[in-house]
């Protein structure tokens, strides 16, 4: 059994808002993103208060850290960078619009396939089980309770590992920005921003 974990996705980035495949490639958090990294700062607050010994940990993309700086702002000093929780690299997909691929990769314009299973199909990418596998790996030293930021799909791994889900649960989950995942004892709790 594993303590208590709180998971963050970034914020939205400039290529979430123009649906561009980011995988493990850079982009910034739009202003709509910083606000969202602030809503999960107004949630962690009083959190981080009453757990001063709270683990910080943050993917070491560019988005999860402006994520970090707004929603741990009062802790920075504490986080510590993994790159075992970055993004699912998607190959040959990185940087292209989904419009451009999707005719030539129907999977993509599937609607009845899930993001997760889309995401590790991608030619020259990252697939299920060595993401899986990176996950787990650092879900061995949380010894404690923990705070990740992270992404879409490396996140739902992370959570879906924590409630014991497989792949079809894992690819249910959503990916919801601006909330914070509480993961305790095999269940999970999404919070919202109290404002």
């Amino acid at each position: 059994m594993h303590p208590i974990v709180y998971v963050l996705r970034h914020g939205q980035t400039e290529w979430n808002r123009e649906r561009r495949v980011q995988g493990s490639s850079e982009s910034h958090l739009t202003p709509l993103g910083r606000a969202q990294a602030a809503a999960q700062g107004r949630i962690l607050a009083p959190i981080l208060v009453a757990r001063p010994d709270m683990r910080l940990v943050c993917s070491p993309l560019i988005r999860t850290r402006q994520t970090a700086e707004l929603a741990l702002a009062g802790a920075l000093e504490r986080v510590t960078y993994d790159p075992r929780l970055a993004e699912v690299h998607m190959g040959d997909w990185e940087g292209h619009l989904r419009a451009d691929l999707e005719p030539h990769h129907p999977i993509l314009r599937d609607p009845h396939t899930a993001v997760l299973a889309q995401c590790v199909q991608a030619p020259n990418g990252e697939d299920f089980e060595a993401l899986h596998a990176r996950v787990a790996d650092f879900l061995t030293g949380v010894e404690g309770p923990t705070v990740v930021v992270s992404h879409g799909i490396t996140g739902a791994v992370l959570r879906g590992i924590l409630m014991g889900l497989d792949f079809d649960g894992m690819a249910d989950l959503d990916h919801g920005q601006g909330c914070v995942y509480v993961l305790e004892n095999g269940t999970e709790v999404a919070l919202s921003d109290p404002q």
